[in-house]
């Protein structure tokens, strides 16, 4: 039988003791509390110490706490699956990290994260990124034995894949720095697929939640049948946490 140690869901800034309800992160189906150390708490609840398999409903079930523990606080994500061995491991983390915890909470009062993926739309893909060069080589391929035309389909992929990146940076001028500067911060995701014109994070003010909305709203509307966006959020800040606690702070 696997000891029971303290899954913790996030860190919040509350110097007293709070409850959330239960948890189902586990078959233990246990009250979520905090432990706290000086002003920051850990929120936790007791589960097993194993690998926790990241299968959907329990992604759902670790995001429930999060999610409601973010009506009432600003919080700091912590990784899904992350077990400290014992109510004193956990302060241990916090005093160890304190300062980084403090300053992050600062940080995101009165923020959130929210997520833009946009992809090409799969008939405008081709229409989108095809040169005259790029479609003379399509040309003289096409139907052609590979070994014959090998070195004109290595060209044709390379200018395939440069102009990729040239489209790429016009939208991310287009549309990805509009977004920027009514953000606070913001990141790209460095690999995504082909079909994929950027992925983003943008971390806003909760003032600002309305006029974003809108922003992607219409610039969504000026790519109409050209381009998807795939729009999510509000989410926890994890793109936007640096911090990497040592796991050598919450073992025995």
């Amino acid at each position: 039988m696997a000891t029971i140690g303290k899954y913790i869901y996030c860190f919040i800034k509350e110097k007293e003791t709070v409850t959330f309800g239960n948890s189902t992160i586990s078959s233990l189906n246990a009250p979520v509390y905090t432990i706290t150390c000086k002003n920051i708490s850990a929120v936790v609840s007791d589960a097993p110490i194993i690998d926790y398999d990241p299968t959907r409903k329990k992604i759902l079930s670790h995001q429930a706490i999060v999610n409601k523990v973010m009506e009432k606080y600003t919080i700091i994500p912590v990784a899904f699956g992350t077990v400290a061995n014992k109510r004193k491991n956990v302060e241990t983390i916090i005093n160890a990290y304190y300062e980084e915890f403090d300053e992050l909470l600062e940080n995101f009062k009165d923020k959130m994260e929210v997520g833009l993926r946009i992809t090409w739309d799969k008939d405008y893909f081709n229409t989108d990124i095809e040169s005259d060069e790029i479609r003379r080589l399509k040309e003289m391929v096409s139907g052609k034995e590979e070994k014959r035309v090998l070195e004109e389909k290595i060209q044709l992929g390379r200018l395939v894949e440069a102009e990729i990146i040239v489209k790429r940076k016009e939208y991310e001028n287009n549309i990805y720095k509009v977004l920027k500067d009514l953000s606070v911060n913001s990141k790209l995701k460095d690999k995504i697929p082909i079909k994929t014109v950027f992925n983003a994070y943008f971390l806003i003010e909760k003032s600002m939640e309305a006029v974003f909305d809108k922003e992607v709203g219409a610039l969504a509307e000026v790519f109409k049948n050209k381009l998807t966006f795939n729009y999510t959020g509000p989410w926890p800040p994890y793109n936007f946490v640096d911090i990497n606690i040592d796991m050598n702070v919450i073992s025995d």
